[in-house]
């Protein structure tokens, strides 16, 4: 039988630093925080980050929704931002949710240290270790995991 892994755990450093900081308590205290964007295919009804948007405003959450790649006309309640930039125009954001692929995410989280958010949720899979750099150089609070499991 396999063994559950413990929540926290240490990662091993990387090139651009520690992953050390990483851990569960920075994705509690970003739990905490009242506007989320969340970012990636957010109208298609099987995808994650559909699931954690709404996830998220269950627990009461502000959630904005961000897609860089809708078209126009297929939003029906024009509600899906393109870009980051679009939605914090909107609405003051505390935590981003990366839900898409590293290569979009990073233009993203480049538009997040632009506008001084400082914490970023990146679901398994959106990350990379350009991202990580990224927030490391930003300030940005990082973490590694899956809204859906930690809620």
């Amino acid at each position: 039988l396999a063994r559950p892994l413990p929540l926290l755990v240490a990662l091993t450093p990387s090139l651009h630093g520690s992953r050390i900081a990483m851990c569960a308590t920075a994705g509690e205290d970003m739990l905490r925080q009242p506007t989320w964007a969340v970012i990636g295919d957010v109208l298609h009804p099987r995808k994650p980050a559909r699931a954690v948007a709404e996830r998220l405003e269950a627990l009461g959450k502000t959630v904005v929704r961000v897609n860089p790649r809708v078209k126009p006309g297929t939003d029906p309640h024009g509600v899906i931002f393109r870009s980051l930039r679009d939605a914090a125009a909107k609405s003051d954001i505390d935590v981003v949710d990366l839900i898409i692929n590293p290569r979009d995410g990073l233009v993203q989280m480049e538009h997040a240290a632009a506008l001084g958010i400082k914490s970023a949720f990146v679901q398994p899979g959106a990350g990379s270790d350009e991202i990580l750099a990224l927030c490391e150089r930003e300030g940005i609070a990082v973490h590694e995991g899956c809204v859906l499991r930690e809620t």
